[in-house]
This record gives structure tokens, sequence and C-alpha cells, in this order.
């Protein structure tokens, strides 16, 4: 992209547009200044199939997707020494804090899952299907924790990992048998409905991927973006920010006002499932690193967990005297 006249020319013959001035915003994505308009010029990555997941997105929520403008030759795409990019409307941003950011990327992505969102019949076959792959995992992980323990249980001296990991043992086992639960009622529901309820998922959680301007917020980048459960993208989310300041009450009112009970049983069984595939297999280095990894592999878990405790918790009232009593 470092030709911009050659970018200009390659705009104005493809757009019905006269280009004013053409500038680098980053590596992958220029800004169009053209007839009182200004555009971003797009390097599109991958095959062209988000581009119509994107469209979609459009139409389903026009306030907050960018669209896509056709060519003269009603193409998406535009083709340059070997790439493709497109065409859609540029954002002047302002500066927000993190868990702000946060907070409006888990509002589009809900309006998102909720415009897009479609109930499938699923047959026997394919849930059984489902709930093995799922129950095979979390069975790895059940296996891999016991084997650890054990090793850990007979050895005589211990290092400062192995006393740390039989204490934290009891609360890994806890949350693998809440995701087990968990995935029973998912499957329970599949079993009971044969309907699964499939949205438009972004799939590339980052809040870099959420513009916010003076009036609007806007969803952007769906290279990443398929049809699945839309509890994928709340795990991702917690997956990645987990500790950012606020995350804890973003992602318990997600679960408070998700309606779909199956998409709420599907998000505590991915985001409980510790997987501890990270951990080595041997027992012979038990560094004080080791307890910094398995901190980090716990870390997105203990706060999903905390947010089961606090959602599963009945919520109980203190009885009040009666109004106008004598004594």
């Amino acid at each position: 992209m470092d030709n911009l006249e050659e970018i200009k020319i390659l705009i104005e013959t493809n757009y019905n547009l006269s280009v004013e001035k053409v500038s680098n915003i980053t590596s992958k994505s220029l800004k169009v200044s053209a007839a009182q308009h200004e555009y971003v010029l797009k390097l599109a990555e991958g095959n062209d199939e988000f581009i119509m997941k994107q469209l979609f997105a459009y139409k389903s929520l026009p306030k907050n997707i960018l669209p896509i403008y056709r060519t003269r030759d009603r193409q998406h795409l535009v083709p340059c020494r070997g790439q493709f990019f497109y065409l859609t409307d540029y954002v002047q941003i302002i500066a927000v804090p993190l868990e702000k950011q946060l907070y409006y990327y888990v509002e589009l992505l809900n309006d998102l899952h909720e415009k897009t969102r479609l109930m499938t019949d699923i047959s026997d076959e394919e849930i059984s299907k489902i709930y093995n792959k799922e129950y095979k995992r979390l069975e790895t992980s059940y296996s891999k924790l016991q084997k650890i323990m054990e090793a850990c249980e007979l050895k005589k001296d211990r290092s400062p990992y192995e006393w740390y990991f039989m204490m934290v043992y009891p609360m890994i086992y806890r949350m693998l048998q809440q995701a087990h639960e968990e995935l029973k009622k998912f499957y329970d529901l599949l079993k009971r409905d044969h309907k699964m309820p499939i949205s438009l998922i972004h799939g590339d959680v980052n809040v870099a991927n959420v513009l916010i301007s003076e009036k609007d917020t806007y969803l952007i980048n769906f290279e990443k973006s398929l049809f699945s459960l839309s509890s994928l993208d709340m795990y991702y989310l917690v997956e990645v920010y987990y500790q950012v300041p606020g995350m804890k009450s973003i992602i318990l009112d997600y679960v408070k006002n998700e309606k779909a009970a199956i998409l709420r049983h599907y998000f505590f069984f991915k985001s409980l499932l510790v997987d501890l595939s990270e951990l080595g297999e041997s027992l012979q280095d038990h560094s004080l690193i080791n307890i910094a990894v398995l901190n980090e592999t716990l870390a997105p878990h203990l706060l999903a967990f905390q947010v089961y405790n606090e959602f599963n918790t009945p919520t109980t009232t203190t009885p009040t005297s009666p109004q106008g009593s004598s004594t």
C-alpha cells in the first residue's frame, strides 16, 4: 500500500468516486477522502465468505455495522497485485477506557446474536456427535488432573509447585464437576427439543473490532465470523479479557439477560472446562514459573466460576415487620 497514487487510480477506476486524498491508516487499511465523504479501503483477509456474513450482519444491524460498497461492476472486492480490497465507511473514533470498550463490545455482540438467531433442527445423531466430542475433552481434563495429583501424592519431597497443585486441586475438580453438570443440561435440552439456536458470531474477540464515535458504535472485521452458538463469543471474551476490572459484572449481566437456557449452559460448560494440556506431562521441572503457568491457565476459569456461583446462588430477602403492628 505504499504507492498511494496507484491506490487512488484503483479506487477511481472501480468506484464512482473522485478521490481527493489517500492516506495510510495501518498496513492493511487506507483512508480515502472523496466527494465530502471519508471511506476506508481495507485489505480482505482470508476467503470472500466473510463479505456475505458482514452483509448479513449489516442487514440485521444497519446502524451498527458498516456497509461494503459495490464497484461499478457490482462486485464487493477489488483485485490489486494478487490481493483483494473492499471499500467501507471511515469512522472518527474517540478514546474511551478499556472497560467501557468491552461494555459496548458485549452490547453489540448481544444485538448481533439476537438479531441473527435461527432455530435449527438437529438430529439424534448430530446431538450425540456434539456431546461425545465435548465429553471427550472433559474426560481428558479429568484424566490429566488425576494423573498429576497422583504423582504429587507419591512424592515424599514435594516442590513448591507440587504443594501448590495439591492445594488448588479441589477447586479445579469442582470446576470440572460443574462443567460436566452444565454439559449434561445442555445435552438434555438438545435431546428434549431437537433444536439448536444458531447465530452469526463475530469470532474475533478484540476491542479493536469495535469503533466508538461521538454518536454511535460499530462492529467491524468479520473475517473470522461464522454461524454457531453465540455462547462462544462470550467464552472467547472471558479467555482474552478476564483481567479487566469490571469483567465479572459484564459477564454476570450477560448470563442474567440471556433468555435461552441452553446457551447459558453451554457458556458455563466452555468457561468452566479447565484445559490442563498446557501443563507438562512430567513432574520433573517444578520451578516457580510452573506456578505462574498454572495460575495463568486457571485465571479465566476462576472468573467464570465466580460468575457461575453468584448466578446460581439463590437470593434471600430479610422478612420485614408488618406495618402498623402494635406491641
